[in-house]
């Protein structure tokens, strides 16, 4: 049976869809010259690519690597549990928090020293409690890759350091970073500019700072030049994400930033140690001047009402999954966009709140530039019995409840009917009893009186007989 839908289309005025927000139209502005080999950068709303350069060539990743490490931790791993670190991990070279073989120190811990400061002990540390061994832990690295869709990488230990094999490309480290930053937590630590990692049975607390420089570098030593600027790398509205630096590598950078409703996601590879944060802003300050990220539509903006057939209700409300928005440059209006709403026609129930009952697609001009789930605002069990006939049960409920009344007001009306002709009956009974009675009492009576008569006239018949004065008649 083919299912019927119901088609509503939406255009978006600019007024409403920017919230009255003017729109300058001019040309982009230049691409900034950058330093790196390799760049992409990313509105982290819309997941748009607004600029790439050499994306898909295999570089090595450095310490941006411990993303993949920390995402795996997040997902296999309790926090709250405590980890004694052996050997291997306490022997790891490079950046580390000096950890100590026999030293037990919390999970979450180790998570904050590994993304904050960039400590390759704390990697290892955490790889082996994963899976046991680094390179078990490299292969559900290189798995967990695949899923998210990365098609030119390979990892071969989990904190990044030099080997030939460990490579990767821009756009797959920023699909990378895009998934840990769906997780709050990993948001919350990479947004870090500090962390103090408590005492433990082995060493003293010990305080850390971030590497990556444009969550809070002002000094003077560390200014850097983009384009003419002379600036410290601190850049307002950087919430993340990782650093990496190797001598075969160069300097790598995976950053977010947020202004004025706008999220953006820059990587940078193969670069000099202070040029990735140059290039960094270079890329922000050109995202944020040419684009800005508009909310089309709401989630749960409302579509209307959906009938439902056999339902405890006979409708559901239509409603939006989630915020649709759209990137849009400074050259352009938003007059050119538009929605396309195709919902169910009928449902049958039952129906779980946030089943896909719908699809919005949203469209620049001609061009569709992205689809939607509608979903059902709540859930409909399946009804009674009058549900077949569209009767609600909030209104059946009524129906039954005032049938029920009916039904006890009859019941009680002809309990009384049969108490009453069963009253009368037995009066009508007793009536002909007496009746009955007093016609046997009168036919006994004269049945008596009779027989007296009868006694009476024999008697005087033979009183005549006996004197002889009787005569024979």
């Amino acid at each position: 049976m083919r299912t019927r839908k119901r088609l509503l289309i939406l255009l978006l005025a600019a007024a409403v869809m920017l919230g009255g927000m003017p729109l300058r139209a001019y040309a982009l502005t230049s691409v900034p010259k950058l330093e790196g080999s390799a760049a992409i950068l990313i509105d982290m709303t819309t997941g748009e690519v607004l600029y790439e350069n050499n994306a898909d060539a295999k570089h090595y990743p450095a310490s941006t690597t411990k993303m993949m490490t920390g995402l795996l931790a997040l997902e296999n791993l309790n926090l709250e549990s405590d980890i004694t670190i052996d050997a291997e991990a306490a022997s790891t070279p490079g950046s580390g928090i000096k950890l100590k073989e026999g030293e037990i120190i919390n999970t979450d811990v180790l998570l904050h020293a590994m993304l904050i400061p960039s400590s390759n002990d704390c990697a290892v540390a955490i790889a082996k409690a994963v899976a046991g061994s680094v390179d078990s832990f490299a292969v559900l690295m290189n798995a967990r890759a695949r899923e998210l869709g990365c098609k030119g990488t390979n990892f071969v230990n989990p904190n990044g350091l030099h080997e030939d094999d460990h490579y990767t490309t821009a756009r797959d480290l920023s699909i990378i970073a895009m998934e840990c930053m769906k997780n709050e937590h990993f948001r919350e630590i990479v947004g870090n500019a500090e962390y103090t990692v408590p005492e433990t049975n082995r060493s003293e607390a010990r305080e850390l700072v971030s590497s990556n420089l444009l969550l809070w570098d002002e000094q003077e030593r560390h200014k850097i030049y983009v384009g003419n600027d002379l600036r410290y790398p601190k850049y307002e509205g950087t919430f993340g994400i990782k650093t990496g630096y190797t001598p075969q590598a160069g300097g790598c950078l995976v950053a977010a930033c947020e202004r004025n409703g706008t999220k953006l996601l820059s990587v940078v590879m193969e670069c000099t140690d202070m040029g990735r944060f140059a290039d960094t802003i270079k890329l922000f300050n050109w995202g944020f001047e040419n684009y800005k990220t508009y909310t089309v539509l709401h989630g749960g903006y409302s579509f209307g009402d959906i009938k439902v057939r056999h339902g405890e209700v006979n409708k559901v409300e239509a409603v939006l999954l989630t915020d649709v928005a759209y990137t849009l440059p400074e050259d352009e209006t938003a007059d050119v966009m538009s929605a396309q709403a195709v919902l169910e026609e009928k449902l049958t129930a039952p129906i779980k709140k946030g089943d896909v009952i719908g699809r919005v697609t949203l469209y620049k001009g001609d061009e569709s530039v992205g689809t939607y789930d509608v979903v059902a605002a709540k859930s409909v069990p399946e009804g009674g019995i009058l549900s077949y006939f569209g009767i609600e049960d909030s209104t059946a409920k009524v129906i039954w409840t005032i049938a029920g009344i009916l039904l006890g007001i009859a019941f009680v009306a002809m309990v009384i009917y049969i108490l009453v002709m069963r009253r009368k009956t037995k009066i009508q009974k007793a009536r002909k009893a007496r009746k009955m009675k007093e016609k046997e009492r009168e036919a006994k009576d004269g049945s008596a009186r009779r027989a007296e008569w009868e006694h009476n006239y024999e008697e005087s018949k033979r009183s005549v007989t006996e004197d002889g004065s009787g005569e024979d008649y």
